[in-house]
């Protein structure tokens, strides 16, 4: 029976489409392209960094790779302009079932945690101005062991916290590579699958698939 559900953040709990929608300095193309590489060389860098053991925080990561993206868009910039887009990343909307499916999880006596690559000055200011920050009970960053997901020290984190075994932690992502590091670690594993796609298998299925958190509340149920 699981004790604890630790979610990941990014594309999880909150939506990184709406990134899009705070580039509001850009035209809608633009910014649809802007955010999307954007966030796909903040997870290159991020791999590529925990390759090399050469560990930076991820806002720092994270602003390295707007930095690139704006160089391929030829956009000009300067410190400040990097800072204000940045902040884009600590006001993303989260997936508008989060609410409920946090609340039913309480109800049912389960410790609900968060497990990210991102650091506390970017994490704390996104949970703490969201309406859900008072239903997630330990919010955990990689960097108090300065490795990202998905090494296994990463997923470590959270039996550290909890004192639980690996048995009683169900972990829920949206992200495919996240899954399978978890899996590999030891845990049953939920894949939020919300844009049908096909799962990269490197050797760990997921235990559940779901195309929304609702679905995730239903399955617990069953299998509590």
């Amino acid at each position: 029976m699981y004790k604890a559900i630790i979610f990941d953040v990014y594309g999880t709990i909150f939506d990184m489409s709406s990134l899009e929608k705070r580039l509001n300095q850009f035209d809608e193309t633009q910014a649809s392209s802007i955010s999307q590489l954007w966030r796909k060389t903040q997870l290159q860098h991020m791999f590529l960094k925990q390759i090399m053991q050469r560990y930076i925080t991820f806002d720092i990561l994270t602003k390295d790779a707007l930095r690139f993206t704006l160089d391929k868009h030829k956009i000009q910039y300067n410190r400040e302009d990097i800072n204000q887009l940045f902040d884009a990343f600590l006001d993303l909307d989260y997936f508008k079932e989060i609410p409920r499916v946090f609340s039913d999880l309480k109800a049912k006596n389960l410790e609900i945690g968060v497990l990210s690559n991102g650091n506390d000055s970017m994490l704390m200011p996104l949970v703490d101005n969201s309406k859900i920050s008072d239903d997630i009970d330990t919010v955990m960053s990689v960097d108090e062991i300065k490795q990202y997901k998905p090494s296994p020290a990463s997923y470590a984190l959270i039996l550290d916290y909890y004192h639980v075994n690996r048995s009683e932690v169900l972990y829920v992502s949206s992200n495919s590579w996240d899954v399978t590091g978890a899996a590999n670690f030891g845990f049953d594993t939920v894949w939020v699958n919300r844009r049908k796609m096909q799962f990269d298998n490197n050797g760990q299925a997921p235990t559940m698939t779901v195309s929304n958190l609702n679905e995730l509340v239903k399955w617990v149920e069953m299998n509590k």
